[in-house]
């Protein structure tokens, strides 16, 4: 009867212990990280009777969670991948509205400039038309600074999250650090402590959210950390610490170092391998800085295109041109040069006339200005219907041969004629009488400026297929995500339905042993009667 109450009572405590275990994973159904957990039994033995072995029960052996390390990893390794991918996706998509190529963009103020120029080209005499160039040159130059200080924000504003982010990854470690001594104690206990086991689990994954983290479990039940440069992060409850500080090589963002003991080492993206951190610093020091550095060529270029074409002509009064913008030092310091649209150089200072007394066909197809010239009268004569000489360039007289159609270069300009002269016809080039009413040069600006609104687009265009290949990676790692996390869940996950017919199986087990107690009860109240007769 011993023996058998005792069956009784370990009957008792395995059903007490499954249903406490039970009840406790329907409790913690919805908790973050929680690994579903069962109680593990093992028949007491029995013992040797001449009939043969009589079981002598049930013995709890332990509590353990489902749980798979190897699902585990790929969870964590899913994390910072996802993490890292959705981060810079969201400040590309930033970054691309900083270039909007609507009505307010740089592309249109370019294309706003040159229809003024245009008003000019067609209405040279007006002063009304020359400030509209200087009003548009002034709003160009305003959305090219606009742009990049909204850019140089982006980067300021990444560099505080990554100084955020390092912050709460030496929280997290040394909280790791903690979990690694709780359970090491523990687990000279023989039994593994599955809350302390899950939440040291929760902290790995929100510091794959940061960095790629990986962790290698020792003997003593710690689990050591190591960055995906190999960097050691945490060994045993000795934990390194991020430290953020300005990068001596560009003082302007800031470098993130690995501090070990007394050791500093400089951590890039790729020693951080995945995790938010990454995310930023792949935006702000590949996404970002060469972007930027596109942003101020195109200023360099639409700065050199319109300068050059400025020093080439002169203003409505005849004096040369001067600058119509201005780069600052840092590159995209971006300003315009011209206080008033009569500094505007819309005309060139020579022009090509026949001559007066011509007897030939000859006839003035066109003339250019391509460079520099010394505005000196210059005239052609031809000796012949095949040869002509030049005399008043700086370097002397000029012969050459002529062909109908053919462009004759000197001194900065170009000149196309056609027809056949007559000996002694003439062609002249000479100061301009009237650079008031003149917009040849302005027409010039623009026919040049053409290929800088295609060089804005292409920008633009970079842009777009950066962030279009950033969210296709977001999308993509999203989706091994989120199957990392299924797989997971269903090794150990709770299923509510499946721990309530549990439930009852155990309750019922309960009532079972209990029954089996009462007939020990009720086997031993009947000796005690018989004996007491």
């Amino acid at each position: 009867m011993a023996g058998l109450l005792g069956i009784g009572q370990s009957a008792l405590m395995a059903a007490y212990a499954q249903l406490q275990t039970t009840g406790h994973n329907i409790a913690n159904a919805n908790t973050p990280g929680y690994s579903r957990q069962e109680a593990v039994f093992a028949t007491a033995g029995g013992t040797y009777t001449g009939g043969g072995f009589l079981g002598m029960g049930v013995d709890l052996v332990t509590v353990q969670r489902s749980y798979d390390r190897f699902l585990a990893g790929e969870l964590a390794s899913s994390t910072a991948a996802s993490s890292a991918d959705s981060t810079r996706a969201a400040y590309l998509e930033r970054l691309q509205r900083v270039l909007a190529s609507g009505d307010d963009g740089i592309g249109a103020a370019i294309d706003d400039l040159n229809a003024a120029l245009a008003d000019v080209v067609n209405r040279a005499s007006d002063p009304t038309a020359r400030e509209v160039v200087v009003q548009r040159a002034d709003t160009l130059a305003q959305r090219i600074r606009n742009a990049d200080s909204q850019m140089a924000a982006l980067g300021r504003d990444a560099d505080d999250q990554i100084a955020n982010a390092a912050g709460r990854v030496n929280e997290l470690l040394t909280q790791f650090a903690g979990l690694n001594g709780r359970i090491s104690a523990v687990q000279a206990s023989g039994h593994a402590p599955n809350d302390l086991l899950d939440e040291r689990d929760r902290v790995l994954l929100q510091l794959n959210e940061y960095m790629k983290v990986t962790a290698l479990a020792q003997d003593d039940g710690t689990v050591n950390l190591f960055a995906a440069g190999g960097e050691g992060l945490l060994v045993g409850t000795r934990a390194a610490a991020l430290v953020v500080g300005a990068d001596p090589s560009d003082p302007s963002k800031q470098r993130v170092s690995l501090q070990n003991g007394t050791a500093t080492m400089p951590m890039s993206a790729d020693s951080f391998g995945g995790g938010s951190i990454a995310g930023w610093m792949n935006f702000r020091d590949q996404d970002l800085a060469q972007t930027r550095g596109a942003l101020a060529k195109l200023a360099g270029d639409i700065a050199q295109t319109y300068n050059d074409r400025q020093k080439l002509g002169v203003d409505a009064a005849g004096a040369a041109g001067k600058d119509m913008f201005a780069i600052g030092s840092s590159g995209v310091d971006f300003r315009s040069a011209l206080d008033s649209g009569s500094e505007l150089a819309a005309a060139w200072p020579v022009t090509a006339q026949l001559g007066a007394g011509n007897k030939g066909a000859l006839k003035i197809s066109s003339f250019d200005l391509a460079g520099a010239t010394s505005a000196s009268a210059v005239t052609i004569t031809f000796d012949t219907a095949a040869t002509y000489r030049i005399v008043g360039l700086p370097g002397g007289t000029v012969t050459g041969s002529y062909v109908s159609g053919a462009t004759i270069a000197q001194d900065g300009w170009s000149l196309t004629l056609r027809g056949t002269p007559v000996v002694g016809d003439e062609v002249e080039i000479v100061p301009n009488a009237s650079p008031g009413t003149d917009g040849r040069n302005a027409r010039a600006m623009i026919t040049e400026s053409a290929p800088l609104t295609d060089s804005f687009a292409t920008m633009v265009g970079e842009i777009g297929a950066r962030t279009q290949s950033a969210q296709a990676s977001r999308t993509a790692s999203a989706g091994l995500l989120s199957n990392a996390q299924a797989a997971q869940a269903e090794v150990s996950g709770v299923n509510l339905d499946e721990e309530a017919a549990r439930l009852m199986q155990y309750q019922q087990m309960y009532q079972a042993a209990a029954k089996v107690i009462q007939a020990a009860q009720s086997m031993f109240d009947s000796l005690l009667a018989a004996t007491a007769r």
